[in-house]
Order: C-alpha cells, then sequence, then structure tokens
C-alpha cells in the first residue's frame, strides 16, 4: 500500500508537472497553427495592385538578419516569419509574424508600429507620394500571429488575415 501512495504521488507530480509545462507555451490549443508564408502569399494575392515584391522569410539562411529590417524585436521570440516589400523602393508592405509565444504580441506590434514611423519619415523626405500608404497602414494581430500591411487595399489584405482565424 506505501508503494502504491508513492507510485500516485509521483504520478500526480508528473502530471502536474507536464500540464505547468503545457500551459508555459504561448500558443492557444483553440489557435489555428498556421505557416506564415502561406497567410501572407495569400495576403498578397488580395490586392492586385502590388508592385513586384521581395519575400523575405524565417526560411533563409540570412533570416535573422533580415528580420531586423523589419523589427528590433529580439529575434528569439520569433517562431517563424515572411515578409515581402517592393522590389522599386514604394511603400508597399505586407509581413505575418508567428511569435513563440502570444505575449510578445504587444511588443511585436509596438514594434512594427516604429518601423512604419521609420519608413513614413524617410518617405516624408525622398518620396512624399508614399506617405499616404504608410499613414494608412495596419498593425494586427490574431493570438500568437502579427500582420503588418501597407498597400492599397488594406481592408481586404487584412480581411484574408482575419480569415484563417475565423472559427467557423
Amino acid at each position: 500500500m506505501k508503494h502504491l501512495k508513492q507510485t500516485l504521488c509521483l504520478a500526480l507530480a508528473a502530471l502536474t508537472l507536464a500540464a505547468a509545462c503545457g500551459c508555459s507555451s504561448g500558443a492557444d490549443p483553440d489557435e489555428p497553427d498556421l505557416d506564415p508564408a502561406a497567410v501572407a502569399q495569400a495576403m498578397l494575392k488580395v490586392d492586385t495592385t502590388l508592385p513586384e515584391m521581395v519575400e523575405k522569410s524565417s526560411q533563409d539562411a540570412d533570416a535573422k538578419d533580415n528580420f531586423f529590417f523589419l523589427s528590433d524585436l529580439d529575434y528569439s521570440k520569433v517562431d517563424s516569419y515572411f515578409y515581402a516589400y517592393a522590389d522599386a523602393g514604394t511603400a508597399e508592405e505586407i509581413a505575418v509574424i508567428k511569435l513563440k509565444d502570444k505575449s510578445d504580441a504587444a511588443a511585436m506590434m509596438d514594434s512594427l508600429h516604429k518601423h512604419v514611423e521609420s519608413r513614413q519619415g524617410t518617405f516624408e523626405e525622398y518620396d512624399p507620394e508614399q506617405v499616404p500608404l504608410t499613414q494608412d497602414a495596419v498593425v494586427t494581430r490574431e493570438g500568437r500571429y502579427v500582420a503588418l500591411i501597407v498597400s492599397k487595399k488594406n481592408g481586404l489584405v487584412q480581411k484574408k488575415f482575419q480569415e484563417f482565424f475565423a472559427q467557423g
């Protein structure tokens, strides 16, 4: 009987530890597990006015360096990302970042807002016609996924992003 109690206590302790480890993840079990590249590609297709776009992602050899062009968030907090920007140097950008923990989403959003402000300052000086696109930029999130949308059809692109998370 003593061994049974010890075994039950050990089993209960193991279950408690497993539950605690499961809770430490920022992933919501009800949240879909999406590939940022697939989400961003669908978003890019919605805006047919986009110019030729350069694509960068967490799959690239220089992924960490490329990410710092977009955000100053600690890269160790990023699970994966996909980022597309206008090849011609215009303001259009679309990015989807999948964070390891959704508690970092607010910091990611703040970082993207800073990125947009920096780009806006550059365009004010070098290409004022691009400023309205940066002023209308959308930074949005769904759980641990954060998106940056700078396009002429922000609303349609944002709707496409949100469709991936719609409960159906």
